[in-house]
């Protein structure tokens, strides 16, 4: 598993010496480190996809420190008992020091999971969605189907509100009516266009429409919209191209994080 990293914070170093020798035997870069401040002192120099912290009294307090730094998977080192007794959160597993190799598995099958290419709902929990569409009804049908799926909506009914939310920034995709009060569609469109090529924005456009004639398509994929969806579609259509279109935003605003804020080797 090139690449992934792992940093073990427990008391005992010939336990953490003894786990972080395992994993990287199965090609998981590890460090080990006793104590939170050595945890956060690592974590700043070099972040990690798992966190392995030592099951004790204090691990509530040490896990929710950690991860203000590092979001990551966290395996708690500790017996059945333990487990029993310490509250953490409920994505926190717990593997028993005791098999080492045991431990190893549980890590890689957690680092497996993550590495695993993202879901439709992986996608849509991290969109954030301006809806613009002057029927209020719709409106709210759309967001609500949205928001199910685990989007962060915001409503527009008009032309202004809609760039007024737009200038707040932030947005992944915009999904436009075809047919607004005093503007059509298109030059909405061709208007959210400029915006977001004049700063630099890599926001989506998306046309929702009832009117989903070639003419219409080729008008609006010509005014600046990147999909075209009717409404006579089922709502799962619009959410898989919706995925598909996220899921090239994202891969390229990622692989510019990593671009731009490479991590330090070691």
């Amino acid at each position: 598993m090139s690449g992934a990293r792992a940093l073990i914070v427990v008391a005992s170093q010939t336990q953490g010496l003894l786990l972080k020798l395992l994993l990287e035997e199965q090609g998981i870069e590890a460090g080990c480190v006793d104590g939170v401040e050595a945890a956060v002192a690592e974590l700043a120099k070099h972040p990690v996809d798992l966190l392995m912290v030592e099951g004790d009294a204090s691990a509530p307090r040490t896990v929710a420190e950690l991860r203000q730094h590092c979001p990551a998977p966290t395996i708690l080192l500790g017996s059945a008992e333990r487990a029993a007794v310490v509250a953490l959160p409920a994505d926190s597993l717990w593997a028993d020091p005791a098999d080492s190799r045991a431990v190893v598995r549980e890590a890689m099958a957690v680092l497996e999971r993550r590495n695993a290419p993202p879901t439709v709902s992986d996608i849509l929990k991290r969109a954030r969605i301006l809806i613009v569409d002057d029927s209020a009804t719709y409106r709210e049908f759309l967001r609500a189907e949205l928001e199910d799926a685990g989007c962060h909506v915001v409503a527009a009914r008009n032309a202004d509100e809609a760039v007024v939310a737009l200038q707040d920034g932030g947005l992944d995709c915009v999904i436009l009516d075809l047919v607004m009060p005093e503007t059509s569609g298109t030059q909405l469109c061709e208007r959210f266009d400029r915006f977001r090529r004049r700063r630099g924005l890599f926001f989506q456009i998306v046309i929702l429409t009832s009117q989903e004639g070639e003419d219409r398509l080729t008008a609006s994929l010509t005014a600046g919209a990147d999909d075209f969806v009717g409404k006579s579609q089922p709502m799962e259509v619009l959410k898989i191209r919706l995925m598909a279109l996220l899921r090239r935003k994202y891969m390229v605003e990622d692989h510019l994080h990593r671009v731009l804020h490479p991590v330090p080797s070691a």
